[in-house]
């Protein structure tokens, strides 16, 4: 689940190594964007429509593919919900970064409430920046990323002068930007976290004893899992 289009990239890394599962994607459009909004008002929306579709599908696993609600909200939904429930975090250990200049780029709402982002605090080379509606800027662009441009040079200006070689995304949709990114950085190196969601994912499938049969190598035989997408429920 996620407010738009983001968490379809994190989706795609989990169906890649989970071929046979079936999904259920869930889109909040109604809510969106989710980074500006208060803590209260995010739990209250993320567990209202968790209870919905749990309700009516039978879910086995939930991924909240949102770090602004992954780290507001996590904690709140696991006493909540018995139905595991993985999280996705914009942090990576500085000690990657060495000496190369990092700009970590998330909602304000994950710069502000994500406690692992505090790690960064003490480091000279690494900059926090929080977008509050880029997510849904990204969304309603329907694919026409370079129309986003100018706002993010004007958005990012003060960071051009610092040398830039690493940008973790804190957010999922900004995997859809990266090529606008680098028009303003140069060639940087991304980090974010979709390929180390899905290797969890299918490990509590594993250790709940729920893992479809996901061979890499689907036969005529195999049945590859369905896909549902939901904005409204």
């Amino acid at each position: 689940m996620d407010s738009g289009i983001g968490g379809l990239w994190t989706l795609n890394k989990i169906k890649k190594i989970l071929p046979n599962e079936n999904y259920l994607y869930f889109m909040d459009t109604l809510h969106s964007p989710y980074g500006n909004k208060s803590i209260k008002k995010l739990k209250n929306i993320a567990y209202a429509n968790i209870k919905k579709i749990i309700d009516f599908y039978n879910i086995k696993l939930i991924v909240l593919a949102c770090n602004t609600l992954s780290s507001v909200c996590y904690e709140y939904l696991t006493q909540k919900f018995k139905v595991p429930i993985i999280k996705i975090e914009p942090f990576f250990e500085p000690t990657e970064f060495q000496n190369n200049n990092t700009l970590v780029l998330a909602t304000k709402s994950t710069i502000k409430h994500n406690q692992n982002l505090k790690k960064y605090f003490g480091y000279a080379n690494i900059y926090l920046f929080g977008f509050g509606t880029l997510a849904k800027i990204i969304d309603n662009s329907k694919g026409d990323y370079k129309t986003l441009q100018n706002y993010l040079n004007k958005e990012l200006s003060k960071f051009k002068d610092k040398n830039i070689k690493n940008i973790v995304l804190g957010c999922t949709h900004f995997n859809y930007i990266k090529h606008e990114l680098q028009n303003i950085f140069g060639k940087v190196e991304f980090f974010e976290n979709s390929e180390n969601i899905a290797k969890i994912v299918k490990k509590t499938l594993k250790n709940h004893k729920k893992l479809q049969n996901n061979s890499k190598i689907i036969s005529k035989k195999q049945k590859k899992g369905e896909f549902l997408l939901l904005q409204k429920i």
